[in-house]
């Protein structure tokens, strides 16, 4: 199956080419809770495992709008165009490059729109997040596209947890993705701004707005640049923090990895960070350190900040040596039983 990488169009992001989709999913209770309640324990614990057979059995023979967009979207299924076009616009989807076509009656995501909610001090938030769809189901080996825009995942809902809910003016998601932190940034802050490099993410992050009606402030450029003169009280980021050999950025995965040696892109995220905080501002970042061994990483991450002004909280969760880290990033990067494994 060969996924297209076309932007939305702007046709689509239009309101009412959007209302009209949101509707359908709606309609079909395609939401977190019906979705949940849909697939039973076990379905939902094998779509962790990036299994779809536990979701498959549950659905059984059904017909109904949500077990399409169920198998349509996180199960990554061919699924039949007459059903779909009992609820949706299905050539408008073609051509705004959600959907694709298989043959004359076959069709699929090119797009993974998922259900998502939380609670916060607001209360329940339910809305739906755009994505690539995730590579590898079923044990298959895929090798993970350079430009792949990374979906809602146990990083960006641990960030969003971490990050401090008080109501500020103005806040930033740095490296913004999909736009998980926007959809969370934007219950407690007057604006939000976005930025990525990645000209998918932020194709992905502008259909994820406006699929929960938000209109936000969407810059494209590296690190701090599309952001040059402005200061926040909020900036979060969970940044391409993996460290991993340097190579040609074709060969990077731009949602993970950058151009630095070792931990120096999170030195840079956080020390030039500080220019752009308000008075009183607070930078949260997810993100991996190197443990060098040469010092304490306490010492060399207070290195950072020092001249700064900024005061400086690191909380470790979990100390990897170096041959459990590099084998889960190259996992991660669909690269398991590639030749290349040793090598890398």
């Amino acid at each position: 199956m060969t996924m297209r990488q076309h932007a939305v169009s702007d046709d689509f992001l239009r309101p009412d080419s959007i209302n009209a989709f949101t509707d359908a999913l709606r309609g079909a209770k395609y939401n977190v809770d019906a979705v949940l309640e849909r697939l039973g324990e076990a379905g939902q614990e094998g779509l962790t495992r990036n299994q779809t057979m536990p979701a498959l059995d549950r659905l059984g023979d059904a017909t109904d709008a949500q077990a399409d967009l169920i198998r349509l979207f996180p199960l990554q299924q061919i699924v039949p165009r007459s059903r779909l076009a009992a609820f949706l616009d299905v050539p408008a989807l073609i051509e705004a490059g959600v959907l694709g076509a298989i043959g004359r009656e076959g069709i699929h995501a090119d797009i993974d729109v998922r259900p998502y909610g939380f609670t916060d001090a607001a209360g329940e938030w339910s809305g739906w997040v755009a994505a690539d769809p995730i590579p590898g189901m079923d044990s298959m080996v895929t090798r993970t596209r350079p430009n792949y825009v990374l979906g809602v995942s146990p990083a960006s809902t641990s960030l969003a947890q971490l990050t401090v809910p008080d109501r500020v003016g103005s806040a930033l998601d740095l490296g913004a993705g999909c736009g998980v932190q926007s959809l969370h940034l934007a219950r407690h802050a007057d604006t939000v701004t976005l930025t990525d490099i990645n000209p998918r993410a932020l194709d992905m992050a502008r259909l994820t707005l406006a699929l929960n009606g938000l209109d936000l402030d969407v810059r494209a450029g590296s690190f701090y640049e599309p952001v040059a003169h402005d200061s926040f009280d909020l900036i979060v980021t969970n940044p391409p923090y993996v460290m991993s050999p340097p190579t040609d950025a074709a060969d990077r995965l731009v949602y993970r990895e950058g151009g630095f040696a070792g931990d120096g892109l999170v030195r840079h995220v956080v020390r030039e960070g500080a220019s752009h905080l308000a008075d009183g501002g607070l930078l949260q970042v997810l993100a991996n350190w190197a443990d060098t061994r040469e010092a304490s990483w306490e010492d060399r991450l207070a290195e950072w900040v020092r001249g700064t002004g900024c005061d400086l909280w690191v909380v470790e969760r979990e100390h990897l040596d170096v041959y459990s880290y590099i084998e889960m990033w190259l996992t991660d990067a669909g690269l398991s039983g590639d030749p290349i494994w040793l090598d890398r």
